[in-house]
């Protein structure tokens, strides 16, 4: 099936959008609605031609005299071409039947069959991000946990450069990345590894140490003296070989420049910066409903605030442009929340699901997949989306609470949300969206119901959404409603159950399953009483 654009990002202050389609990355222009260029993932699929699982071998080898190369799973660029040399030079004459006459009229032995990888071990782009000037992407790919950044030539061309994060962000100066992880830490990268760091790095890991380390003492277990069969000996004797080659081989660690600056005991799911009276600050949010106020780099490790208060994960950040003393939250509670970060205060709960029962009218619980910022003539208007809800709710910041102004309902559900426009253009939202079959209208492939733009007026509302970016044909669409479904909605997933969430000495709710809100039950997943 079609794959939707996942994430959107603009690439400076100019008219140059990105967005992540599978394992790839586009660029186009918003104004001339066109294809600039793109990006893939090296070992995705569009960077070699699809071929049926049934067949035996690539065309190319089926093709030519020699035997097919063995087929072995991909773990680094480097030693995957060394590996492919070495076998384009093995001789025919090894694979050639015997001459003797011997094993005629039998079928050759096939080589097991190598599966096609599934979609969710694709290395889909998940997280998009780009510095303030555009001139660099930072983009995270899922299954193999890698972060890339790409070089922008200012035109829409994009150059490569050479534990799974689960939010980035870029600090003011373009310099850095923050990343998250699931393990509840975030680092801090340098967005262009400078080269000393790198040979002083090699230089250490292959300095042999002036002392060396005290041996442990030896494990306690069976030795040869109480091991009676030859089977168990030789068994003994592969775990003696194995241990002493453990202590021998030196633990690496990774061999980019990274430091430690926050840490939390849960997993994080996103990370933001504010700048206020000339300071920089950290926000960073986790599922066990906790957000946390840092200062910025290098004093990361002081804590300012905590803002406590959500019932359900904390989903989304978002510091309005005109107030940046304000910070607005939200997650799988049913209402977005309105703080004063520096103190630590709530000061407004302001209810959601109401606006997005307008559009899925038996919603109950939500889930707020992203939140943004854009400034207005009267001041700011904040952006939200919800994960499976098919439209974008937008609120105006007054008086340090939020009013509803507009729902938009949109083709399909959105996926990723981005602000385009500068103060000589006016602004546009750039949606990525799942489409809904039937829902947008036929085109039929001149343009992408996927990524849509929505004009927004001077008084912050804006028009309806439009596609009029062109279909980009992708090699990966090889891949069920299922199968996408776990890769593109995993907001949801944060919230916890009954057996996670509650006391070991607290009764679970009558029928219940997932615990929602303070002691609220989902109707969806409520059992028939008997």
């Amino acid at each position: 099936m079609v794959l939707p654009y996942q994430c959107v990002s603009p690439l400076g202050k100019g008219t140059i959008l990105c967005g992540s389609k599978g394992t790839s990355i586009y660029t186009f222009d918003t104004e001339s609605h066109t294809l600039l260029s793109s990006w893939s993932h090296p070992l995705s699929g569009k960077s070699k031609p699809k071929v049926d699982v049934g067949e035996v071998g690539t065309p190319a080898e089926q093709e030519s005299d020699q035997p097919p190369s063995k087929k072995r799973k991909l773990e680094s660029n480097g030693e995957d071409r060394a590996g492919e040399d070495q076998e384009a030079e093995t001789p025919a004459e090894n694979a050639a039947p015997p001459a003797n006459g011997k094993g005629r009229g039998k079928k050759p032995k096939q080589k097991p069959k190598q599966p096609a990888p599934r979609p969710q071990e694709q290395p889909f782009v998940i997280l998009v991000t780009a510095t303030s000037d555009g001139s660099h992407i930072v983009a995270v790919t899922g299954q193999d946990k890698t972060l890339w950044v790409l070089e922008h030539d200012g035109k829409g061309g994009l150059k490569e450069l050479s534990q799974r994060p689960s939010s980035i962000t870029l600090t003011a100066d373009g310099k850095s990345i923050l990343c998250a992880d699931k393990f509840g830490d975030v680092y801090s990268l340098p967005l262009i590894p400078s080269s000393t760091s790198a040979t002083s790095g090699a230089s250490n890991a292959s300095t042999p140490a002036s002392t060396p380390a005290p041996q442990p003492d030896k494990p306690k277990g069976a030795n040869k003296f109480t091991v009676h069969s030859k089977r168990n000996l030789r068994a003994l004797e592969e775990q003696e070989k194995s241990r002493n080659s453990g202590n021998d081989t030196p633990k690496e660690g990774p061999s980019y420049e990274h430091e430690l600056i926050i840490g939390h005991v849960s997993m994080l799911t996103a990370v933001v910066l504010a700048n206020l009276k000339g300071k920089t600050y950290i926000f960073t949010a986790d599922r066990d409903e906790h957000i946390r106020v840092s200062r910025g780099i290098p004093q990361a490790y002081v804590i300012e605030s905590y803002c406590l208060g959500h019932n359900a994960f904390i989903g989304a950040l978002c510091t309005p442009v005109s107030q940046p003393e304000i910070l607005i939250s939200g997650g799988g509670d049913n209402e977005l929340f309105v703080w004063d970060w520096l103190a630590g205060k709530l000061l407004r709960k302001v209810d959601l699901l109401s606006h997005v029962q307008g559009i899925v009218a038996d919603a109950q619980k939500i889930a707020v997949s992203a939140l943004y910022s854009y400034p207005t003539e009267g001041g700011s208007h904040v952006v939200t989306i919800c994960e499976r809800v098919p439209g974008i709710f937008i609120f105006e910041l007054q008086h340090n609470t939020l009013v509803h102004v507009q729902t938009v309902q949109l083709t399909g559900n959105p996926l990723d949300i981005t602000i385009l426009g500068t103060e000589d253009q006016p602004l546009k939202l750039a949606v990525a969206v799942d489409p809904i079959p039937g829902a947008a209208a036929d085109d039929g492939d001149k343009v992408d119901p996927s990524l849509l733009t929505l004009d927004v007026d001077n008084s912050g509302k804006v028009s309806a959404p439009n596609a009029l970016f062109p279909t980009v044909e992708v090699a990966d669409e090889d891949v069920t409603r299922e199968e996408l479904d776990k890769i593109l909605y995993t907001v949801e997933n944060l919230r916890k159950t009954e057996f996670e969430d509650r006391d070991v000495d607290e009764p679970p709710a009558k029928g219940s399953v997932v615990s929602q809100g303070e002691g609220g039950t989902d109707p969806m997943d409520v059992g028939e009483a008997a």
